[in-house]
């Protein structure tokens, strides 16, 4: 198994140096990516340049959230800009987002346009901005676009349209929610954009912020789009072209609004909150940074961020990993997290090359809470601490993960966060990529569960085999998209169409799982079936049960048991090129079952020779590996910094959300890093103390002796 029996025998493999004569020279790859599916080299590791060449930006930023009713009558009351600015440094941030224009409609300071909030007498943002510009703090204007409630009311026909000619304001009784405001009309988007001129020219801003320009659904039915899509010559009822309308849109609105700003200031940045939304590659252009909006105990959970700062960071701008100070989500007054659950939050987010960005939201009287600010400066502060170890910093990846990359859909998908948890505990390291981009370069790509390859696609995935690159095939990955037929014919597999049971089985032999006998493993969530022929090898049969539970056919409390195996594979490999024969991941998703895991680990093992890093660090630790140049303006030597994270969950009741307040620290972790040229001092930055470590000609062996929440171990070369 993949897996050592104990701590003991995977420290005398390693010390044997059994693995070593396998690994493959490391290439820091100081030049830009090159595609070998053009070049014909090999496939290897990645480390991206542009990394190095990032100029000193914020760390430690608070979203500032800030949206008032008109039912809040007084606004900023007992404000004082020197106790809230005073109460910002408290808190160790470099950098905050406070509000032009909220959801509502309403104005923060003293604009023309307006409506300003009826409860507010004075210029709020200029007196904000002021007292960040006194303490050097860096500021960013908010502005809400198409959540507007007073746009959508006064000028109804700037709405979103169903296809019944409804629009999404709340009918009577409802509570107002996303007002959804139709970037196809011209006369809106002028407005934004007289709007942002107005405080970008007026206020001496790092940045503005534009939150919801995105559609609520890639479809509108307003007059203007109507007219708009039947003056191109096409269907407006075609949902197709809807979408194709509704992105470009979209793209346009990015691309003018960037260009407004820079134009008014110059130097100052934008950045829009496009809510996970993929084809970043379509809007890369016209983002100066990208932030995530990833509360994980706000809805989205604790793989989304994973998932999306390992998407993100590939496109050479800088990244914002941004969680809450909030329980819950946002507005949720009362709530705070103790500074344990945000460190580990924070350090997962650096540890992935991205900058760190903290929503709060501020009371209506405009005083910041003491104690959010007190557990916001102990965790940013831990962050200041460690930025040597963190600028410029790049992934140092092996494996690709590819998504779906359809214009105005959000990366949501279960079957999407199972792999990524996967890949986190199969330590690998790994980006994640639309299908478009150069993933010729890693050692192994993924293709997940419900991604079935386009035709051309499946051409590079050929020659990349051809040239000994690793692929793992999950489920319907293994049919093209335009046809539905599948790929892997010439390696010996075919596909025989789904299973019509769920859940069905996958029947190992004694030895599949450590010492344990053979068994017939549920698969929850279904399967598909595959034959594997020569060359292909099957390491485990899809089984049946007698017949699918229901109403005429049922026995006992469940599903009904496992009855026969078939001829069908549930897990086979031919090369290079591995096959799981189920959703593997939505399944680990959903069910979190350890076989799931084992049965991954296995395919690695058998297609994938050569990893990055092996360690015996138990399921709960996060370990990701970054590189840094050489750069005598930081005082930097070069070096690779191997980043360990202790999620260490309290137990929960099912209803409340995972969280890490009480950490149990984890100690003598052993790690051995396959990398050439490791020939500097070895150091704990957290601990601040040199460590012990054993060389081989390819590798460098470490034994960590204790991680609370996080600590990086430095490699000098």
């Amino acid at each position: 198994m993949n897996k050592p029996v104990n701590r003991r025998q995977f420290l005398n493999t390693l010390g044997a140096g059994v693995v070593a004569s396998q690994v493959v020279g490391f290439s820091a790859c100081e030049t830009e990516s090159t595609n070998s599916a053009i070049t014909g080299e090999a496939p290897g590791f990645w480390t991206d340049p542009r990394f190095g060449q990032q100029k000193r930006m914020p760390w430690c930023k608070v979203h500032l959230d800030f949206h008032n009713s008109k039912h809040i009558p007084e606004i900023g009351a007992k404000f004082d800009p020197a106790e809230w600015g005073d109460r910002i440094l408290a808190g160790n941030l470099d950098s905050i987002v406070v509000f032009a224009k909220d959801m509502h409609g309403y104005f923060y300071y003293p604009s023309k346009f307006g409506p300003v909030h009826p409860g507010l007498s004075f210029d709020l943002l200029g007196e904000q901005v002021k007292a960040c510009r006194e303490r050097n703090i860096a500021v960013y204007a908010y502005y809400c676009t198409a959540w507007d409630n007073f746009l959508a009311d006064t000028h109804p026909e700037w709405n979103m349209r169903k296809p019944d000619g409804s629009d999404y304001r709340p009918k009577p009784g409802e509570t107002p929610g996303w007002t959804a405001l139709c970037l196809g009309n011209r006369d809106f988007v002028d407005l934004i954009a007289d709007h942002i001129r107005e405080f970008v020219s007026e206020y001496e801003l790092d940045g503005a912020w534009l939150d919801m320009a995105e559609p609520i659904v890639p479809e509108c039915y307003c007059s203007e789009c109507i007219r708009q899509i039947k003056d191109s010559g096409k269907d407006p009822y075609d949902r197709e072209v809807q979408r194709e309308h509704q992105n470009r849109n979209f793209l346009e609105f990015h691309r003018r609004m960037q260009e407004l700003v820079h134009s008014t200031r110059p130097g100052c940045r934008i950045d829009f909150n496009d809510i996970g939304l993929s084809k970043v590659s379509e809007r890369a252009s016209f983002l100066d940074s990208i932030d995530i909006e990833a509360l994980p105990t706000g809805g989205w959970g604790y793989y989304y961020a994973p998932v999306q700062i390992r998407y993100q960071r590939n496109f050479g701008i800088p990244v914002y990993g941004m969680t809450g100070r909030f329980v819950s989500s946002w507005a949720d007054f009362g709530g705070l997290k103790l500074p344990a659950q945000l460190d580990v939050e924070l350090a997962s987010i650096v540890a992935n090359a991205a900058r760190c960005d903290v929503g709060d939201q501020m009371p209506p009287d405009g005083v910041l809470d003491k104690a959010v600010y007190h557990v916001l400066g102990k965790s940013f502060g831990r962050i200041k601490q460690i930025l040597p170890w963190l600028e410029q910093a790049a992934p140092v990846t092996e494996a690709a993960l590819l998504i779906p990359d359809r214009p105005l859909e959000r990366l949501r998908e279960s079957y999407i966060y199972g792999i990524t948890k996967l890949l986190i505990e199969s330590r690998l390291q790994f980006d994640v990529l639309e299908q478009s981009q150069d993933w010729e370069r890693y050692n192994l790509v993924v293709l997940p569960d419900e991604l079935s390859p386009d035709s051309a696609t499946v051409e590079r995935l050929h020659r990349f085999i051809g040239r000994g690159g690793s692929v793992i095939v999950c489920h319907h990955a293994g049919l093209i998209a335009e046809t539905g037929q599948t790929w892997l014919n010439r390696y010996g597999l075919d596909y025989k169409g789904d299973s019509q049971f769920k859940p069905a089985y996958m029947v190992t032999e004694d030895g599949f799982a450590g010492d344990l006998p053979g068994y017939a493993y549920a698969l929850y969530e279904g399967a598909s079936q595959w034959t594997a022929n020569t060359p292909a090898n099957s390491f485990a049969n899809l089984g049946e049960p007698l017949f699918q539970r229901s109403a005429e056919h049922y026995t006992s409390h469940r599903q009904s048991p496992f009855d026969h195996v078939t001829d069908f594979t549930a897990l086979a490999v031919s090369g290079k090129v591995g096959l799981v024969a189920f959703p593997i991941g939505s399944s680990y998703h959903e069910k979190g079952y350890w076989i799931y895991r084992e049965a991954f680990l296995k395919l690695v093992k058998e297609v994938l020779q050569t990893r990055l890093i092996e360690t015996d660090a138990p399921l709960n630790t996060e370990i990701t590996l970054t590189y840094q140049r050489a750069n005598p303006e930081f005082n930097r030597p070069e070096r690779y910094l191997l980043h360990l994270i202790n999620w260490s969950p309290s137990r929960k009741t099912p209803s409340n959300t995972e969280v890490h307040e009480d950490p149990v620290a984890i100690a003598g972790i052993h790690v051995k890093l396959n990398i050439q040229g490791c020939n500097g001092p070895v150091k704990l930055v957290c601990a601040d103390e040199k460590l012990k470590h054993q060389k081989t000609m390819n590798s460098i062996l470490v034994t960590v002796p204790k991680v609370r929440i996080h600590e990086i171990v430095s490699f000098e070369r």
